[in-house]
């Protein structure tokens, strides 16, 4: 199966914000999340490796003990077990296309 037709887009709770879980194979998920202006997620780990699409907006992730601020369109490269947190920095919705190597649900 190469295209995965919805009728609708599944959501998932994730620390109180809505998010959209797009793709899921036993090897990965592909996730759509918006981040409010202002607004912030909860700290994570993944046990595997976590790229982050963001298609619009300004972010901040704070990784490694510090903040990097980016503006997107760019790709955001999280390593496998490594704790993180994003925030949007900007008067627009933060758009981000997660992709998980292993399932986080």
């Amino acid at each position: 199966m190469h295209i995965v037709q919805h009728t609708h887009l599944p959501q998932l709770q994730l620390g109180g914000e809505a998010c959209i879980a797009a793709a899921q194979r036993a090897a990965f998920q592909v996730w759509l999340r918006t981040l409010a202006p202002g607004a912030h997620g909860d700290t994570l780990q993944h046990a595997g490796e976590l790229v982050v699409l963001a298609l619009e907006g300004h972010g901040k992730l704070v990784i490694d003990g510090g903040p990097l601020r980016f503006t997107g369109p760019c790709t955001l490269l999280i390593p496998p077990g490594t704790p993180f947190q994003l925030a949007n920095h900007g008067s627009l919705p933060l758009q981000l296309v997660w992709v998980f190597s292993v399932a986080p649900v």
